[in-house]
């Protein structure tokens, strides 16, 4: 073999090791969901299928037909949404209607058995505010107080002066108006706030 052969040769066998390098060849990534996604598009290839074949059989061009589809299924959803409102919302509605109603109604020793009623299941400012209502009308029994509709907690704790009854008003205050979460300690405050103003 002459010195240009071998050299060849040589150079050959340099481009082969060269290429045999991982650098040079695609490698294959890891796919985890390869098999379930292979069974899920096998599935589902009969309904592409059919609405392939019925796009292709109706006239016009595609973007026409997927356009009145896109409205068929939004017109559908809609009509869904709205039965499913007018089944959940007028009754809800109602309750809430003649639950307040009731409470309008109520006397004092009713509203304080809802107001435990709704401690009991965790509705913490619906009972504050059973609560608060329920005191104010103990004052208008024992004729304390004449004008019960424009009463505020501000006036309350003016003419009353008890250190439990200003931490109850002003938890009541806090959640009611200030938007701030209850806790059981304010519907506790609350309570021992008018325990106090009515021992009085």
């Amino acid at each position: 073999m002459s010195p240009s052969q071998e050299r060849s040769a040589e150079a050959r066998e340099e481009a082969q090791r060269i290429l045999a390098e991982d650098r040079f060849h695609e490698t294959e990534l890891p796919r985890p969901l390869r098999r379930p996604l292979e069974w899920l598009g096998e599935r589902l290839e009969p309904i592409g299928n059919f609405f392939a074949d019925l796009v292709a059989a109706l006239p016009g061009d595609d973007w026409i037909v997927y356009l009145v589809l896109a409205a068929a299924m939004l017109a559908l959803a809609v009509f869904a949404a709205t039965k499913l409102a007018l089944r959940r919302g007028p009754p809800a509605q109602l309750r809430q209607r003649r639950g307040d109603a009731v409470e309008e109604a109520a006397d004092a020793a009713t509203l304080e058995g809802l107001a435990d009623a709704a401690e009991r299941r965790g509705d913490l400012e619906r009972a504050l505010r059973l609560r608060f209502r329920a005191g104010i009308l103990r004052l208008v029994e024992r004729r304390q107080l004449d004008d019960p509709a424009h009463v505020t907690t501000g006036s309350l704790v003016r003419r009353h002066r008890s250190a439990p009854f200003t931490a109850g008003a002003r938890a009541f205050d806090e959640v009611v108006y200030g938007r701030r979460a209850p806790t059981p300690d304010d519907v506790r405050k609350v309570r021992e706030g008018w325990q106090a103003v009515l021992a009085q």
